[in-house]
């Protein structure tokens, strides 16, 4: 199957969306891999280091180069706890409407076409587009709360389905706010940002693991919160799996 025809069976936006994840991935690795090498001048922290990290991450994440998590963390280890939340969701925020605008270019007018072949991963689209501004940042808030749905697919998701900016923004910083700090504060209790000596990776693959236990637990009672929330306005408003349909 040609490229075309493959993006033709699956949707534009839902393509872009793949394209998001699978970008933001590859470039964490190598994001976390060059902070690294700048673990000495990034644990200095102070202004000047804040307002880097906070550039960086607005450009990186609205443009699907970092994950938000891998922000979180050298966030939280170089600036530390709060300061370090403070500036990594402040950065995830300010990347929200510039992955909304690129994301809504990208992928097209193709969302009602797309809606029709993929429609669980509409519903909750559609619940939020039709809702009025306090409650569409209030479902946006829960939807990017799940650690499920990944950032850059969850702004060109919303970009396609034309959800208003300003509740996509705030429901952004609201959703957002527990992961950042979560893993902010699990960057902040590292000495150091390496993993060369023994005990590292094990004492990391701990914090993580407690912390995406944590993420996923609240993730999952914001999925149930979506499923009462988001109005039956389509027969197939069932389960928010909104991202993950669209690619799979």
């Amino acid at each position: 199957m040609s490229t075309k025809q493959t993006i033709r069976e699956l949707g534009r936006p839902a393509v872009i969306m793949f394209m998001a994840a699978v970008l933001a991935g590859l470039g964490g690795a190598v994001a976390l891999g060059v902070l690294i090498g700048w673990s000495d001048e990034l644990r200095d922290g102070g202004l000047p280091i804040a307002v880097m990290l906070l550039v960086i991450g607005t450009v990186c994440c609205g443009l699907w180069l970092m994950p938000t998590h891998v922000l979180s963390l050298v966030c939280g280890w170089s600036l530390g706890f709060p300061v370090g939340a403070a500036v990594a969701l402040l950065a995830a925020t300010l990347a929200s409407p510039l992955g909304y605008v690129v994301g809504g270019k990208l992928a097209g007018p193709g969302a009602l076409a797309w809606a029709e072949k993929y429609p669980k991963g509409a519903a909750v689209c559609e619940a939020i587009t039709r809702s009025s501004a306090w409650r569409a940042g209030w479902l946006v808030g829960l939807l990017r709360l799940s650690p499920v749905v990944p950032y850059g697919a969850t702004n060109v998701l919303a970009a396609a389905f034309r959800v208003r900016l300003g509740a996509f923004i705030w429901g952004t910083a609201l959703g957002l706010a527990p992961r950042v700090a979560a893993v902010a504060a699990l960057g902040a209790g590292l000495e150091k940002l390496e993993m060369t000596k023994p005990g590292g990776w094990g004492w990391l693959a701990v914090g993580v693991a407690a912390t995406v236990l944590v993420l996923f637990s609240m993730g999952w009672v914001a999925l149930n919160t979506l499923r009462r929330l988001a109005p039956e306005q389509t027969p197939t408003a069932q389960a928010p799996q909104a991202a993950m349909d669209a690619v799979q």
